[in-house]
């Protein structure tokens, strides 16, 4: 066995070829791995511009390991394991090799295709990537520049992302980018002898034994540095010990931790590098220092398990129970994400660990609310988690004690945030809660719970009473859990059918998942398909606060679905206000290209064309952009429309009855509200990987 340092330069250069065995799984990478390996490669483009070569170091991607063939005149291997980063990086190269002959950068060109291809062969032996059988089309037809695929695959889509990534950075030089990938971005190579079980070591590389956390090697780092055993021993039960014993001994958990600690300073840090920087940067340092660091690993251990589990800490470590409901929000609506940020923010809370405090207890539940409100908004309004990491880092380079009120510094830079992170306004909140599905029967509908419980508690500190509302005791055995119940049921039983007329099919598609028609009660499967007036003496008994204006109610179709649903709306504008900025706006040129592909939309305005790749399409209504976009895309990329399939399951159906509009074999929902229909147009634009411009939107 030889195991060495390798480049992608070392990969690729010379005749060689590189083959996936037939028993090995298919291309499996997805977004995630992509969006990672993007992130690297871009991190180091940065890093690389304007600095010395020799002062960069190189960026890891993991280790391959191959078998050996010999076949003359050419370096053939079995790939082994790592078959996913040699064909994703070979994709990669395909895409720079397209944008240099588009760009006719001859001589880039043709060293990527040297890469690609064994020049003379031909045949299998041309190629210098052979992956399985069910890969082999899709990725030949990349190798061989002709980009006819047959059918969608992650191959296709692979090509795809990164063809969008490197089209939409104008300002990226791609001769400097296919020096990074080949230059900087190293393997640790082990090529096995023909004698050596290649299988053997396969399992030993990926199962055997329990890999070391990066909380372990941090641990040994720290106590290391001290200065004798006795002293390690004495600070580890001191301040490390009680940090574990938080986290039930959780290596990864605390690793997690140890993560968002490093990173409250506001540096993004990826997974995996969190031990290599804490190594460079206390080494050699003293060991006074590392018993202050480990003083302050212990001190804000405890502020974190306070964000993992504010449903289960005593009163005082929340504060109040108003506090406690924002924590345990934050933590459905954004996990642990933001807890850089609110650690830094319980830390400048905390009287135990200074003399008087940076953030009163009051400005402390204010600046959890505007967090909360910021997430809670964008959930609503559909847009995508991905990047709240870089969110909360800004936030926490942003924000200082010194710099006058915490508070107002948080609303003024969440007011300020654009795209892709924008906070929704009012109009764009008010617009999806009216108009859009808040519930979605596939999902976990952590959106709508939160909306749901947070009106009930809403309306019960309005409420006079001090108490519970009197009622029954509905349960002998001890109290039920609450759910959230359709009040037209999810299935129509022939009562409701009549009650809701002639139209009912298209009412209950439109309607069922609207805030409007959902409500909180206690669980009982009895009342779920039940009639209005059974579902209504029901919710009577219930104590629900949400469900007082039902018993006056005598039908439920669609005006008083629309009619609560704009009513609620309004509430829940007022439990998550829109923050506003109190520094003057600046000044902002307004944009004269037109697209409408972002920002606000006029309540007043009305759609009349949508342009698709350069074809104008006549609309009138707002549902009619879904239809037309929808449409034009399966015309266009009829194999890669499975991709808004799998994106949105339960809003396509092979059912030709179950939504009224059709496309193909499939019929889909498309009546929503008009930024949830914008958004979602742009979201498949995307996902096929067409560029922004190729969608339009022309109102007025």
């Amino acid at each position: 066995m030889k195991a060495a340092k390798s480049s992608v330069w070392d990969l690729y250069n010379g005749a060689k070829q590189y083959v996936v065995p037939l028993f090995q799984r298919p291309y499996v990478w997805s977004r995630a791995q992509w969006e990672q390996l993007w992130s690297d490669i871009t991190e180091q483009y940065a890093m690389k511009t304007g600095n010395p070569r020799d002062k960069i170091p190189d960026r890891f991607l993991g280790s391959i390991v191959v078998v050996r063939e010999y076949e003359k005149n050419l370096d053939k291997y079995t790939i082994i394991d790592g078959q996913q980063r040699i064909t994703t990086i070979s994709i990669i190269l395909a895409v720079i090799r397209a944008f240099a002959k588009e760009r006719t950068l001859t001589e880039l060109y043709e060293q990527i295709s040297d890469f690609l291809r064994n020049a003379p062969r031909s045949g299998e032996g041309q190629h210098v990537v052979i992956p399985t059988r069910i890969d082999k089309a899709a990725l030949y037809h990349i190798f061989d520049e002709d980009y006819n695929f047959e059918q969608d695959s992650r191959i296709v889509e692979c090509f795809d992302f990164f063809w969008r990534k490197i089209d939409e950075s104008h300002d990226l030089d791609i001769v400097a980018l296919q020096q990074v990938i080949t230059e900087d971005l190293c393997v640790v190579y082990i090529e096995l002898d023909q004698g050596e079980n290649p299988n053997q070591v396969f399992e030993a590389l990926n199962y055997r034994g329990v890999p070391l956390e990066e909380s372990d090697l941090i641990r040994n780092f720290f106590f290391a540095s001290l200065k004798s055993p006795e002293d390690a021993e004495r600070q580890y039960d001191l301040f490390w010990k009680p940090m574990e014993e938080r986290f039930g001994n959780h290596q990864e958990l605390i690793s997690r931790f140890l993560r968002y600690f490093c990173m409250k300073s506001g540096d993004p840090i990826r997974v995996g590098e969190i031990f290599e920087l804490i190594r460079r940067k206390y080494l050699g340092v003293s060991p006074v220092d590392i018993m202050h660091l480990l003083q302050d690993i212990n001190r804000y251990s405890d502020y974190y398990l306070r964000l993992l589990q504010p449903e289960l800490l005593p009163l005082e470590k929340v504060i109040s129970e108003e506090m406690r409901q924002h924590l345990s929000r934050i933590k459905l609506l954004g996990s642990d994400v933001p807890a850089p940020f609110l650690m830094n923010c319980l830390g400048w809370n905390d009287p135990t660990y200074q003399a008087g405090t940076h953030l009163s207890d009051a400005d402390l539940n204010l600046v959890m609310k505007q967090v909360e409100t910021y997430l809670i908004r964008r959930a609503v309004c559909g847009r995508p988690e991905t990047g709240y990491e870089e969110v909360f880092s800004l936030l926490c380079r942003t924000v200082h004690p010194e710099e006058g009120s915490i508070p107002d510094q948080v609303s003024s830079f969440f007011s300020r945030l654009e795209e892709p992170y924008r906070m929704p306004d009012d109009d764009e909140f008010d617009d999806h809660l009216r108009f859009s599905d808040l519930y979605h029967p596939d999902g976990e509908n952590t959106t709508a719970w939160v909306v749901m419980t947070a009106l009930e508690s809403y309306f019960s500190d309005q409420s006079p009473s001090s108490g519970p509302l009197a009622g029954l005791d509905l349960f002998d055995d001890g109290p039920a859990e609450q759910m959230i119940d359709h009040i037209m049921p999810v299935t129509p039983t022939p009562w409701w059918k009549e009650h809701l007329g002639k139209e009912w099919e298209t009412v209950h598609q439109d309607y069922l998942h609207r805030l409007g028609n959902l409500t909180l009660t206690m669980e009982n499967p009895a009342i779920l398909n039940a009639d209005f007036d059974t579902k209504k003496a029901w919710y009577a008994l219930d104590n629900h606060l949400l469900n007082i204006s039902m018993k006056g109610i005598r039908l439920w179709r669609k005006f008083q679905i629309d009619q609560r649903s704009g009513v609620l709306a309004a509430f829940c504008k007022k439990i998550w206000p829109y923050q506003s900025d109190l520094s003057p706006a600046p000044v902002v040129a307004e944009l004269s290209v037109p697209g409408l592909r972002s920002g606000d939309i006029s309540k007043t305005a009305k759609p009349v064309q949508v342009i698709i790749q350069g074809s104008g399409h006549v609309v009138k209504y707002w549902y009619q952009v879904l239809e037309v976009t929808v449409r034009a895309i399966y015309e266009a990329e009829p194999q890669k429309f499975e991709r808004i399939v799998r994106e949105w399951p339960g809003y396509f159906s092979d059912d030709p009855s179950r939504f009224k509009s059709a496309v193909g074999p499939y019929t889909f929902k498309s009546r929503f509200g008009r930024y949830q229909i914008r958004d979602m147009c742009m979201s498949m634009i995307r996902l096929i990987g067409w560029n922004d411009d190729s969608w339009a939107l022309e109102i007025i």
